[in-house]
């Protein structure tokens, strides 16, 4: 299993600059998993011949379906068993004890990025690990649902059909009157079990172009997701022929994601992933950035979201054009108001300004309307030795005006003086990824 996850970062992040060093820590990592595999292995055999189908009478004496639970720390993935009942957590069984220890290998590297990624692949690493240990001892055929829970947190991995919280089908099982069924109807390889575990219900960065492969003979089925969005072809097809659906909210396209995925396996397609990584958009505009966002603000950006022919329409009645990245970015967030997350961006050479607030449109029509006459812009914003034209995009957190020049999409901001100081970076890079901190 070692050579296989490794294979999967690599491919994964082939195109990331620290990939020896991940792979480096990564290596001593999963050594820590494989020297306690057989001690798992019996603890969790252990752990279900005591809590299963069969035994609920012997420890369940509440009305509520009792999940066996492996139960964690904050910041490890240390697992003790208890049972829970709707939240409420018995006592820790002492006579199991700990089923899994965590090797505890925190990185030291400078890069936060790439300390703040290894921190991610840990958690889809242990439980790639752990599910397939599930597969081994046939967890399924202990009928009853078996599930992780992190201390003051309602976020839980369901074993039975390698999902997370409401992504599970088995979330709210609340049924004591018969076993579980065998969710799966085909082995899954490491590769499916890494990426069901990997698609978690608050996805940190939503805004990113992601496609997967399966194939079948020589037929290749592609999947792309983005937002709420996915779309669908054979490797046959062009990117027009894309089937695109848009679903009510980013869990429905996770959901989809899932099912989807698992509806291909079960036809006899095998996922796979490719030698170079497809940096193809799901549709024209369709902008990459690390924003975060997860279910609730996703929410509020989908609500607020613009229609591109307004922005058109924008552009038309003012005689102006707005840059292509811009453009679509303000399609998508609105002036990003309600979240506050990832505020600080980079303006080249290691540098970074924190945003206080971009305007929204009804702010930046406000804006080009005062500075217009008959709708055609006199001048936006000129200073100085800068005949460019410049428009206010936001302010930073002193207050200083954000601007972009519409001709060639380099950021600035308006310093004390009234001059315009350009940054050697345009629009598309200044929010591609943005940091908390």
């Amino acid at each position: 299993m070692k050579k296989q996850l490794l294979e999967i970062i690599k491919s994964k992040y082939q195109n990331l600059i620290d990939l020896k060093e991940l792979i480096s820590f990564l290596e001593e990592f999963i050594d820590g998993l494989v020297e306690q595999h057989k001690s798992t292995k019996n603890k969790f055999k252990i752990l279900l011949k005591k809590y299963n189908f069969q035994t609920i009478p012997d420890f369940s004496e509440y009305p509520e379906y009792p999940y066996v639970t492996l139960f964690k720390g904050v910041d490890s993935w240390t697992l003790s068993p208890v049972i829970d009942y709707e939240g409420g957590v018995g006592d820790m069984d002492e006579e199991i004890g700990i089923v899994f220890n965590d090797p505890e290998l925190y990185p030291n590297f400078d890069n936060e990025e790439l300390e703040n990624l290894i921190l991610s692949l840990k958690t889809q690493i242990i439980l790639t690990w752990l599910s397939s240990i599930w597969f081994e001892i046939d967890g399924p055929s202990y009928g009853i649902v078996v599930k992780t829970l992190e201390n003051n947190s309602a976020s839980g991995f369901i074993f039975n059909d390698l999902a997370w919280d409401d992504l599970s089908i088995f979330n709210h099982f609340n049924d004591k009157s018969k076993p579980v069924d065998r969710f799966f109807k085909t082995k899954l390889k490491i590769l499916d079990i890494y990426q069901r575990v990997s698609l978690e219900t608050y996805p940190v960065y939503p805004y990113l172009n992601k496609w997967r492969y399966f194939k079948k003979d020589s037929l290749i089925e592609e999947i792309v997701s983005y937002g709420n969005e996915t779309g669908k072809k054979t490797s046959e097809q062009s990117i027009e022929n894309l089937n695109i659906t848009k679903h009510n909210s980013l869990f429905d396209r996770l959901k989809y994601e899932l099912n989807e995925s698992i509806k291909l396996i079960e036809r006899g397609f095998t996922e796979f992933l490719p030698n170079e990584i497809c940096d193809t958009p799901i549709y024209e505009g369709a902008i990459e950035t690390k924003f975060h966002s997860g279910q609730h603000w996703y929410s509020n950006e989908q609500n607020n979201r613009l229609d591109i022919l307004e922005i058109e329409k924008f552009e038309k009645k003012y005689a102006i054009k707005l840059p292509f990245y811009f453009k679509h970015y303000l399609r998508l967030f609105n002036g990003r108001k309600y979240n506050n997350i990832n505020l600080n961006f980079s303006i080249g050479n290691g540098q970074y300004i924190k945003v206080k607030e971009f305007l929204n449109y009804e702010e930046l029509e406000a804006l080009v309307n005062k500075k217009s006459s008959n709708g055609i812009i006199k001048s936006l914003l000129k200073k100085n030795n800068y005949p460019d034209k410049w428009l206010q995009i936001g302010k930073d957190e002193s207050e200083k005006e954000i601007l972009i020049n519409l001709d060639s999409s380099i950021v600035g901001i308006q310093k004390e003086n009234g001059e315009i100081n350009p940054f050697n970076i345009t629009f598309k890079e200044f929010i591609k990824e943005p940091k908390n901190y």
